[in-house]
């Protein structure tokens, strides 16, 4: 019986008060015993802590219980207690924490956002000198602005748009100022997906790789792939909301970035498996040898001390003495002993040996034996020579395998071959031979043998083998060496294509013929003939190429399937994904541009083919093909794919219900001029093309020398060159419902700051809309109301 189990106790647990700068992560761990295992509590400020983005709790490889707060805020300090408990009892172990906050802080930090699958998100905070730079991560990632992330610097105000909202945009977001100072928020994205997969899963080999997601909704199928391409069913189950991959014993093959994908919402993980160090097994034990019968040593040994956990063998080598090579005799399973005889040895002398453990971890050191051996090589047959029946003008092999290397003899009709000639004939202008020795397998190779060669016998001889064969030649009909059965060839428009048949007689008659039909030489088509081979060359291919060829000769066919089809379509532009942002009635335009103007291609929205039609316009015109959408609809937006071959170029279109075409400006604008200064009023909307309309006091202004209405991109100017008294009013800029008024008050000179009264005019100096700024109490010699 086992002694009662102890109390749960910490061995080894975080400081008693921890400091950390802000925006660090604090990471406390504590290790804990107990028999039976314990289960594990974490608690901030008296209540239970539940993992979140920015709290997670892991075992790690030490088996040490962690909890890491990331991006320590002032609102994360504490006391935070790890709490053990079994059924022998409870045990605690807590600490303070402390964040200290530095010098320089945002004067308005970051604050938590949602946002909506394929909405946007802003993030907004202030730095305390518009001179500060700032950067953006997302948790380690650091962020550059593009499309997808918009970076904002307007004064002390820093904005991030995202863009585009994805289930993996969903997470931890930092704005950072010089010395490291951070400011967190997170963002939450609502869809389809609630629960997505971690950003990256770290997984050792050989152990089961488990990821899970949660839907918004019950019983939906979802889709798992691994690089584009899809994983197993039997991988998958899901029940309910929740959806479950299972790769089982993962292996480094299982690596890579693994999606869950459900409609146009997805989620992905990046896969990593990382190798199990494990230690080398350890020596066998008791190597002995015994010098055993005439030719033989006796070599023996016992495993490893103590024995390795995975499957191991043992390696035996040999070594010539006076020689530094060891070369491997033997891989032997089990432990016990061995006879060596001299067949395993090339030529004679005296041997060492020396044995080691191997396993899939590596491979221990080596022992010794003790002593050495004197072996001398013998050879046995393993396979003997046969008979060997060929057609006249064929070639005749004789082969025969030995239990050892060993240097050996051939004769023909009793006369001996000379071994240090591989290559020769019996006799000038007789029969030609060639000699061969592969390792244990020695061959000798007759050429081109004749009616006369029928009867040869052939023998070979060393050292404890004897053995003979015969040579028979007989006559044959023609018959196809190449090919043997049926080939199937794909060719491209333009290729050479050479259909070839060799046949075992030379200058042996064929006929080619396609679809059945005996075939006609042309410029187009040629059949060759050389010895044993026979051609059909198409020198320029083309699709009506395409069918069935057959060589025939003597009731022997040999067969060729050929396919030819136009190259692949390639689509040259776009390369990337593009996104297109347009407003009601604005004409959107998608080009795809593909490598041949002859080329097919198919426009797609949201998976279903487009149609042309009054509100969808489809263009062809040479390499470029092109979707027009003449007066867009918010119900026009979505995913379009331009589809040529095995190509897709791929497009998202946005179309957004304008609800005021004035940007700026917002609310009604006073100016005050002095009499001739130059005085511009400025109207900015949001899109270039738009028409306004001016009018003063209630009637519609005309362009003169002394009143000039400018357009450039989306701004609209009136500009009074040189104002009169006359021209004080009321000024608005129209369009649709719509307006923007500007009240205009013209005065003979500026007040001095001197005056009785004492009160200063105000003088409204327009320049940019985004850099409107205010003057005033402006001495008559510091006036600049001549620029806009």
């Amino acid at each position: 019986d086992e002694a009662p189990a102890p109390v749960v106790e910490p061995l080894k647990c975080a400081p008693k008060t921890f400091w950390v700068n802000e925006g660090k992560h604090a990471k406390f761990r504590c290790y804990v015993m107990g028999k039976p295992e314990p289960e594990i509590e974490w608690h901030w400020e008296g209540r239970p802590l539940l993992p979140d983005r920015r709290r997670l709790m892991y075992r790690d490889r030490d088996g040490g219980f962690v909890l890491k707060v990331l991006y320590c805020q002032a609102k994360d300090r504490g006391l935070y207690v790890c709490a053990a408990r079994n059924s022998a009892g409870q045990t605690l172990s807590a600490v303070q924490l402390h964040v200290k906050e530095p010098r320089l802080r945002f004067t308005r930090p970051l604050q938590d956002v949602e946002g909506r699958e394929h909405g946007i998100a802003v993030l907004e905070c202030k730095v305390p000198n518009s001179r500060i730079p700032t950067a953006w991560f997302r948790e380690d990632q650091r962020l550059l602005p593009c499309r997808k992330y918009e970076q904002i610097e307007e004064g002390t105000v820093r904005r991030l748009i995202i863009h585009r909202l994805k289930a993996d945009d969903d997470g931890v977001y930092l704005c950072e100022m010089r010395g490291r100072v951070r400011t967190v928020a997170n963002v939450t994205v609502k869809g389809p997906i609630l629960k997505r997969l971690p950003r990256k899963l770290d997984v050792l080999e050989g152990e089961n790789a488990v990821l899970l997601v949660e839907t918004l909704e019950a019983g939906v199928e979802g889709r798992w792939s691994r690089d584009g391409e899809e994983l197993p069913v039997i991988c998958q189950s899901s029940s309910g909301h929740m959806h479950a991959l299972v790769l089982p014993g993962v292996t480094r093959e299982d690596a890579g970035e693994v999606t869950f994908s459900l409609g146009n919402s997805r989620t992905t993980t990046l896969l990593r498996v990382k190798c199990v160090k494990h230690s080398p097994p350890g020596p066998p034990v008791s190597a002995e040898m015994f010098k055993g019968h005439k030719n033989t040593v006796l070599l023996t040994w016992k495993p490893p001390d103590p024995a390795p956990e995975t499957p191991f063998i043992y390696r035996l080598e040999r070594q010539e003495v006076g020689s530094e090579d060891w070369i491997q005799c033997f891989s032997i399973e089990k432990a016990g002993a061995v006879e060596v005889p001299g067949d395993c040895v090339p030529s004679e002398g005296d041997y060492r040996f020396r044995i080691c453990t191997v396993s899939g971890h590596g491979r221990s050191p080596h022992v010794v034996f003790h002593g050495s051996a004197h072996l001398v090589p013998t050879a046995r047959l393993v396979t003997g020579l046969e008979d060997v029946q060929v057609y006249n003008g064929e070639d005749a092999v004789f082969s025969l395998d030995l239990s050892t290397i060993i240097q050996g003899t051939w004769f023909l009709n009793g006369e001996e071959l000379k071994s240090n000639e591989p290559e020769g004939q019996v006799e000038p202008g007789a029969l030609r031979y060639r000699m061969e020795q592969k390792g244990l397998q020695h061959r000798l190779i007759l050429h081109a043998v004749k009616h006369q060669d029928s009867g040869a016998l052939v023998g070979f001889s060393c050292p404890g083998v004897q053995d003979s064969a015969a040579l028979t030649i007989q006559e044959s009909p023609v018959h196809i060496l190449s090919p043997q059965d049926k080939v199937s060839l794909t060719f491209t428009t333009s290729d050479r294509v050479v259909l070839t048949c060799e046949l075992s007689r030379v200058d042996f008659p064929a006929t080619w013929y396609k679809d059945g039909q005996k075939v006609e030489e042309s410029e187009l088509l040629v059949v060759k003939m050389d010895g044993r081979k026979h051609r059909l060359i198409l020198p320029e291919a083309k699709v009506q190429d395409s069918g069935e060829f057959e060589c025939r000769t003597e009731g022997v066919s040999a067969f060729f399937g050929v396919t030819v089809q136009d190259p692949p379509v390639h689509i040259v532009e776009p390369r990337e994904h593009v996104f297109v942002h347009a407003i009601t009635s604005e004409c959107v335009m998608l080009a795809c541009e593909v490598d041949r103007e002859d080329a097919p291609v198919c426009w797609y929205k949201d998976g279903q083919e487009v149609e042309e039609s009054d509100f969808v316009v489809l263009e062809n015109e040479g390499p470029h093909r092109r979707l027009v959408l003449p007066a867009t609809q918010p119900s026009d937006g979505g995913e379009f794919q331009c589809v040529a071959g095995d190509e897709r170029a791929y497009f998202t279109v946005t179309i957004t219900d304008v609800s005021s075409w004035i940007v700026y400006p917002s609310g009604k604008v006073y100016v005050a001029a002095v009499r001739l200064e130059r005085v511009v009023l400025t109207c900015e909307l949001c899109r270039p093309w738009a028409e306004v309309r001016w009018t003063k006091d209630g009637e519609e202004v005309v362009e003169s020398p002394a009143l000039l209405l400018q357009k450039e991109d989306t701004v609209r100017r009136l500009v009074l060159p040189s104002v009169q008294l006359e021209d004080s009013g009321e000024y608005l800029c129209e369009i649709d419902d719509e307006s923007a008024s500007f009240t205009l008050t013209v005065t003979e000179s500026y007040q001095s700051q001197d005056s009785s009264n004492n009160n200063p005019e105000l003088c409204v100096l327009l320049k940019k809309p985004k850099t409107r700024r205010l003057w005033s109490r402006f001495p008559p010699w510091r006036r600049t109301a001549g620029t806009e």
